[in-house]
């Protein structure tokens, strides 16, 4: 079945996501009361042990005392002891310090955000703490439909445990750090494409190397659901993106791909770049926005919402067209 996207109703979801992380969140939930205990005080109070030790490990715990404010996503022990498991660590002193440090900066928020504003969000991204290629830091999704689920893994069990220089909120899955394949795999917005990678694996190496962390890092434009159905539209062969041809569909998803990780803030308007596919693309300034003219001289791609940053890479979102590579040669 052909995919249907809401795209007024999402770009709004995404400006109310900036407005959020740009407001000053200083002053907490007026409804809740502030104590005058911070971050590291109620983990221990609310004895997340693992949480505390792992803190330790990291030098990490003083900045949790800090002024802040931080909202932090705070494993259980449970969580914890899954992890390690899962990971062949026997506990959390195994764990090298630099990769304990990145992996709990991935939990933790700049500012106090309540479970109030997510579910008002619904589906979006924050940004955490932890580093990405680059300057960057990672990007962390949220679903608020049923609850708060965080990268299509954890979920939030207790919210809003509030400190005097943030906020708590308790899961129960340690979250780590997300590849390009994590936000596929949890984000409607970008399955289609995803299930276009798996479809094009048989002559591709584009989707295992999505997955791993040690690969790339790539830049995707990732075209949302609406405009893959406008592309399978094209041809009365296609319902679905696995019915076109794998090798012209390995083309289109590397004509989406580039080298390396870059940010919007990053991108010149105007120059020509080449895909892992091997034609141009051309970025361009207009209307107070960015397009991409493809291969094959198709103008107005609209890029937007930008900047999903994973460990591997970063995604910006196509809201309108698929790209399509130069097939005359």
């Amino acid at each position: 079945m052909k995919s249907s996207l809401k795209l007024k109703q999402f770009l709004t979801l995404v400006i109310m996501a900036s407005v959020l992380l740009s407001c000053n969140l200083d002053d907490g939930p007026a409804t809740i009361p502030i104590p005058e205990t911070d971050i590291v005080e109620v983990a221990t109070a609310e004895n997340l042990n693992s949480l505390l030790a792992a803190l330790e490990r990291a030098d990490l715990a003083n900045t949790l005392k800090g002024d802040g404010p931080f909202t932090v996503f705070a494993p259980t022990d449970e969580a914890f002891s899954s992890f390690l498991s899962s990971n062949g660590f026997a506990s959390v002193d195994a764990v090298p310090t630099a990769t304990l440090q990145q992996l709990l900066l991935n939990h933790v928020v700049s500012g106090r955000i309540d479970s109030a504003p997510l579910a008002d969000l619904q589906r979006n991204y924050l940004q955490n703490l932890a580093d990405g290629p680059g300057e960057s830091k990672l990007s962390l999704y949220f679903d608020a439909t049923d609850g708060v689920v965080l990268n299509g893994l954890a979920t939030v069990t207790q919210a809003d445990v509030v400190a005097e220089n943030g906020i708590i909120h308790i899961i129960n899955q340690v979250i780590s750090l997300p590849t390009l394949d994590t936000f596929m795999s949890a984000d409607a917005n970008l399955e289609v494409f995803g299930t276009a990678l798996d479809a094009a694996a048989v002559v591709s190496d584009l989707p295992s190397d999505l997955k791993e962390s040690t690969g790339g890092p790539y830049t995707i434009f990732v075209p949302v659901p609406a405009a893959f159905d406008a592309l399978l539209d094209t041809n009365n062969d296609w319902n679905f993106v696995s019915d076109i041809e794998e090798n012209l569909l390995a083309a289109v998803l590397e004509h989406h791909t580039l080298s390396g990780n870059v940010r919007s803030s990053d991108i010149i308007p105007g120059q020509a770049v080449t895909t892992l596919e091997g034609d141009e693309i051309t970025i361009v300034s207009k209307d107070g926005g960015l397009e991409i003219t493809d291969g094959s001289g198709n103008e107005g791609a609209i890029i937007g919402p930008t900047d999903i940053q994973a460990s591997n890479g970063v995604i910006h979102l196509i809201t309108n067209n698929v790209l399509l590579p130069d097939t005359t040669n």
